[in-house]
């Protein structure tokens, strides 16, 4: 009778033992799973604005203003694009900028923009020495993590030699919108116009 009761609660115990372990597991194991899996979600989405990455917003814009075309880039992330154009009147004026959740931060958290690209942040750059864009990120505390940012600013390019200056403007498609959720950005270029020494490309922005 003893040993029938000894037996009962060994099994009792070895059960609660088994589902101890599976609750720490489970209360350590998801938030780490989780938070690999965002990080991998921050480099993702990271690469689309990286102008190491060929297939970038970056560098797909640069292309398209100097030869023209048009091109897709897609985005798996969920978050929101928001295009402010050229003639915005706002600090983010000629950008446009990406923005998603994650519990992990490859950013300083609440120290406004910072520049992820190298070379100058000045308002006019060199050409041939400065690119035509510069990549910012931010990441801003919020509910269960962070709020990320990236954005990629376009700029003028002063030839010294020549005093000319180009100027690639972003605007909005005449079909498109300034804010999306979607998973696509499609980049068209449009006017060339060469006024004196300004001459400016104009890259026509279609939120999907």
């Amino acid at each position: 009778m003893r040993k029938a009761q000894a037996d009962i609660i060994s099994a009792v115990l070895i059960i609660i033992m088994g589902l101890t372990l599976v609750s720490v597991a489970y209360m350590w194991g998801i938030p780490l799973i989780e938070k690999r899996a965002d990080t991998t979600l921050v480099e993702r989405t990271y690469k689309t604005f990286d102008p190491n990455n060929e297939r970038s917003v970056t560098r797909m814009i640069k292309h398209i203003s100097n030869y023209g075309g048009e091109d897709v880039v897609s985005l798996d992330t969920n978050g929101l694009w928001t295009l402010y154009p050229n003639d915005s009147i706002t600090p983010e004026n000629n950008s446009i900028q990406f923005s998603f959740q994650s519990k992990v931060s490859n950013i300083g958290v609440d120290g406004g923009w910072i520049p992820l690209s190298s070379g100058s942040t000045n308002p006019i750059g060199e050409f041939g020495l400065d690119e035509s864009y510069v990549v910012f990120g931010r990441a801003d505390t919020a509910p269960g993590g962070y709020n990320i940012t990236y954005k990629a600013w376009f700029r003028s390019l002063n030839v010294t030699s020549t005093n000319k200056i180009y100027n690639v403007i972003l605007v909005k498609h005449p079909s498109g919108s300034l804010t999306s959720s979607g998973k696509t950005l499609r980049v068209l270029r449009g006017e060339v116009k060469e006024q004196v020494n300004l001459i400016t490309t104009e890259i026509k922005i279609l939120l999907g």
